[in-house]
């Protein structure tokens, strides 16, 4: 199967997670997506696909005007069914270098992410 429509769609979530750009964050998730990551005291964060697009988007200075180095990488795409996908990354955002694994759906004929999955850890 042909990767390059999931290749598109990581490049914009690298993007956005750089830019601090919930618009283009919104382009990568599918409405009814989720994601999930542990939060303080290791308590489960589960967000919506409203609630992490707003996080995102939050005024604050995001890497590309601070100058953090860009670090973002596809460590590897399956194909699970003709219609899913499983991806591993790895981005830099801030401070922290996060491993994502993103599950992606083509719903109505559009590939999307219906899940995430992160942990981070930090860097200078």
């Amino acid at each position: 199967m042909d990767s390059t429509e999931i290749k598109k769609i990581i490049q914009t979530y690298f993007d956005a997670s750089y830019e601090s750009s919930g618009e283009k964050m919104s382009q990568v998730f599918h409405d009814a997506a989720h994601i999930y990551g542990h939060g303080e005291n290791g308590a489960l964060n589960d967000m919506d696909k409203e609630f992490f697009v707003k996080l995102v988007g939050t005024p604050r200075p995001d890497a590309a005007k601070l100058q953090y180095e860009r670090q973002d990488e596809i460590l590897s795409i399956e194909f699970t069914g003709e219609n899913t996908a499983t991806a591993r990354v790895k981005l830099r955002v801030g401070n922290t270098l996060f491993t994502d694994m993103l599950c992606f759906m083509c719903i109505g004929g559009k590939w999307g992410v219906i899940s995430k999955v992160y942990s981070g850890v930090p860097v200078d």
